[in-house]
């Protein structure tokens, strides 16, 4: 499952991908914070849609658009 930049609030383009809370590789639960980015106005916390094993795509740092993806998560 490929896992997007979600849109949060309306005028959400874009924003800073902070840090990862979980390493590349590592298996993941369902519900289990993934990573954070950054907007001007706020910071957010992306939980696992699924479990499975999780593949890291974005760079920590990197300015990320609405829907691109960041990561994917390979499901047992």
């Amino acid at each position: 499952m490929l896992l997007r930049l979600p849109k949060i609030g309306m005028e959400m383009t874009e924003a800073v991908f902070a840090r990862w809370l979980v390493d590349d590789g590592a298996v993941v639960a369902k519900d289990q914070p993934l990573y954070e980015f950054e907007t001007d106005k706020a910071e957010q916390q992306i939980d696992a849609p699924v479990a499975g094993t999780l593949r890291h795509i974005a760079v920590v740092g990197a300015v990320c658009r609405v829907g691109d993806p960041v990561a994917e998560i390979l499901e047992a």
